[in-house]
Order: C-alpha cells, then sequence, then structure tokens
C-alpha cells in the first residue's frame, strides 16, 4: 500500500504549517505503533490444537500472545497470523534540503487475514484520518482447508522419512502464487520440508544477515519430495 500525503510547497526557512513530510510522519507513526485486534483464523486454530495435542500446552485466546511465545523461534512465524499487520518501509519525498515538498510518500507492507479486508481498511480510515490518500496494489487473502488426497500424500511422504513426524497446517504471513492460482479455483499448499535443527533460529535468517538452509535439512526435504511427487 503507497500512502500519500498533499501540502503546500515552499522553502524550508519560512513558516509552513501545510507541510506534506511532517503530515506523513505523523501518520506512518500513528499506523506502525498501531496493534490490530487478535483474530484467530480456521488454520490457525487448527494448528494451535494440534501443537496442544502433540505437547500438552495450551493456548488460551485471554492470553494467546504469551502461550505462543512459548514455541520459541516458530513463535515469530505464528505470531504473525494472529492479527493485521501494516508495517511501513519506505519513505519518499523531497529533492533538496532547502526546499518543503509538495507530496510525500510512504510504502506500508500489509499483511491481512482472511475475511479482513473491509474491517482493515475501516481502521485505516481512523488511524489515518481523511488527509492520507491510499492506493493499493491489492492481493486478497487466501485460505484452504487442510484435507484432500494432497494432504494426505504429504503427510505420508514426511512420516516415511521420519514415522515420528506430525504434519500440520499454519498460515503463511508471507506472500504466495496462491493469491493468484486461487481466483482459478485452484487449492494451494506450502510445502518445503526441512528437518531442522531445535537450536536453530530459522525464521530469524528469512531475508537476514547470511540467509541459508542446513544441508541435512536439504537433504532430508529432497527426499520427502522426492516421496511425494512420486506417489502423486
Amino acid at each position: 500500500m503507497t500512502l500519500r500525503v498533499r501540502g503546500r510547497a515552499g522553502h524550508g526557512s519560512m513558516i509552513n504549517h501545510d507541510n506534506a513530510v511532517t503530515k506523513l510522519a505523523e501518520a506512518v507513526a500513528r499506523l506502525g505503533n498501531h496493534r490490530f485486534p487478535l483474530v484467530l483464523t480456521d488454520s490457525v486454530r487448527e494448528f494451535l490444537a494440534g501443537v496442544s495435542e502433540i505437547t500438552g500446552l495450551e493456548f488460551p485466546e485471554d492470553d494467546l500472545d504469551a502461550a505462543v511465545a512459548k514455541l520459541g523461534n516458530v513463535s515469530r512465524v505464528i505470531g504473525a497470523t494472529l492479527r493485521d499487520m501494516a508495517t511501513p518501509t519506505m519513505l519518499k519525498a523531497g529533492y533538496k534540503a532547502n526546499v518543503i515538498p509538495s507530496v510525500a510518500e510512504a510504502t506500508v507492507d500489509c499483511r491481512i487475514l482472511p475475511g479482513r479486508m473491509e474491517a482493515f481498511n475501516r481502521e485505516l480510515d481512523e488511524i489515518l484520518g481523511p488527509d492520507v490518500e491510499r492506493e493499493w496494489l491489492e492481493l486478497p487473502p487466501v485460505e484452504t482447508t487442510f484435507d484432500g488426497p494432497l494432504v494426505e500424500a504429504m503427510k505420508a511422504a514426511v512420516r516415511a522419512e521420519d514415522p515420528e513426524a506430525h504434519t500440520l497446517p499454519y498460515m503463511l504471513s508471507g506472500g504466495t502464487d496462491a493469491k493468484a492460482l486461487s481466483k482459478l479455483g485452484i487449492r494451494c499448499f506450502g510445502f518445503a520440508p526441512l528437518k531442522l535443527p531445535a537450536d536453530l533460529d530459522f525464521t530469524a535468517l528469512f531475508h537476514g544477515v547470511d540467509e541459508r538452509v542446513p544441508v541435512d535439512a536439504l537433504k532430508f526435504g529432497t527426499r520427502v519430495l522426492d516421496r511425494f511427487l512420486r506417489s502423486c
């Protein structure tokens, strides 16, 4: 999403109470500090129920953030699917240090839960106010049920390489091609099996320094995917 604010251009040495940069900065700060409400989707409920069955951990809705934090490194991924997110990532304004620009823009990375588009936009209205224009590159959120022949083939392929493994659904907070394919009526599942060391903070590596996958984990995943593709 692009946020755009217009103001009165002028010289930086003059008083200007209609500064687009100031108005944008205030709006971005409000949005970046806003905490959207907790929403439990079907996929997340099924994941948490599966984890409870395996580990005995409980996930009460009145203290869900604290409960999810007990999952360790994976809590970063699961926590991002408990509520909508709007993360400011880029700012653009001006062309010279002593010139107040007439337009200032910000890019916001929005991750919106299924069924939340209308409510999300209503919250944006309240947070940003009438002076902030919004321009969307809109890719609506999608969700499907965790069942069917493909799911059973995934489970079987994982169990063949790791008999003690459990296969659970979870919601991906990142973007996927499913957003386009679902418009054609195609159900999509993400399946990238990796057997990771328990002490590896894998999610911290995403777009981070030294982004990598352990070789043994990659070999495991290759074997699982080979079994999966041969069975389909």
